[in-house]
């Protein structure tokens, strides 16, 4: 596997997932305090960022597991 994310697509699954938690919480909380402060383009952003630390962090689970196999 050759790219930018060989290194994550390589981290330990509980590792990952630790690692994609803390910055979904993070950034849900950023998304929290933009939307408290009415920044409607932050929190979009914001929601974008989370749901591309999700897509990544899927998508290593998924390489991870047909590796073993």
């Amino acid at each position: 596997m050759e790219g930018p994310l060989e290194k994550i697509y390589s981290l330990p699954t509980a590792a990952l997932m630790i690692v994609g938690i803390i910055l979904s919480a993070f950034l849900f909380y950023a998304m929290m305090r933009s939307a408290e402060n009415g920044n409607v383009v932050m929190v979009i952003l914001l929601a974008v960022a989370i749901s591309i630390v999700a897509f990544v962090v899927s998508q290593a689970v998924k390489f991870q597991k047909f590796k073993d196999l």
